[in-house]
């Protein structure tokens, strides 16, 4: 009973990641990538495939990381501030489970709109292979997804949890990255979102990145991610 009822919520689940943040995605994702690729076009600048690679990764260096933060915030604490757990489990439905449904369908959705704007830039600015951006985006959204999963399962109010959590991981990074002793041991159980920015070019031009760095950040996020599925177990949702 608890799987098929799992299963019927998951067209629901889709339904709101569309209403409440696909639609808020594209329209930022489109604006930011237009604040990058309009001023050269409008400039009358010659988008050969060297130009067309390099404006793209200036889109997708910024893109998915602004959109998987909108995606992210509020997916488990948002039911809590609301009071739809009420209803939501009026139903013999396993709260980590679903949970970690609704997980899986806003990373389908998120990269469905990544898959979107890189349609959008092939067609206005230069044609482009999807696969390298959108592993990039992959990468990005489980990354995050981890950390912002065990914050949202912890706390009803996340997003500036969350916000403090990643550009504190970056700034720290960009002042201590070259310390030792105390520092980098702070640096080293923050989240490693700093090795991202440096896989863009990589992806985007086909060639191998890092593994150890991509074992870390997804370690890292699963670690974190089955953290809160034990808060979710454990903890009185209410």
């Amino acid at each position: 009973m608890s799987q098929s009822n799992l299963r019927r919520y998951a067209l629901w689940q889709f339904r709101d990641f569309v209403r409440e943040r696909g639609i808020a995605l594209l329209v930022v994702g489109f604006l930011i990538g237009f604040t990058v690729v309009g001023p050269f076009r409008a400039m009358g600048g010659n988008l050969d495939e060297r130009m067309a690679e390099r404006l793209l990764a200036a889109v997708v260096v910024q893109v998915p990381f602004i959109c998987a933060f909108i995606a992210l915030n509020g997916i488990v604490s948002n039911d809590r501030k609301l009071g739809y757990f009420r209803f939501l489990f009026s139903k013999p439905v396993g709260i980590p489970a679903y949970y970690a449904q609704v997980f899986v369908i806003y990373l389908i959705g998120f990269l469905a709109v990544c898959a979107i704007l890189l349609g959008i830039f092939s067609i206005f600015a230069h044609p482009v292979s999807l696969v390298g951006p959108l592993v990039f985006c992959a990468l990005v959204f489980l990354s995050f997804g981890g950390v912002a999963f065990l914050v949202s399962s912890l706390f009803r109010h996340d997003w500036p949890i969350l916000a403090a959590i990643f550009l504190g991981s970056t700034i720290l990074h960009s002042m201590w990255r070259f310390e030792t002793g105390i520092r980098r041991m702070i640096l080293s159980v923050l989240p490693p979102i700093y090795n991202l920015p440096e896989m863009v070019p990589l992806l985007i031009q086909g060639e191998p990145v890092d593994v150890n760095n991509v074992l870390w950040l997804l370690g890292y996020s699963a670690f974190c991610f089955v953290a809160g599925l034990l808060v979710l177990r454990r903890r009185p949702f209410a």
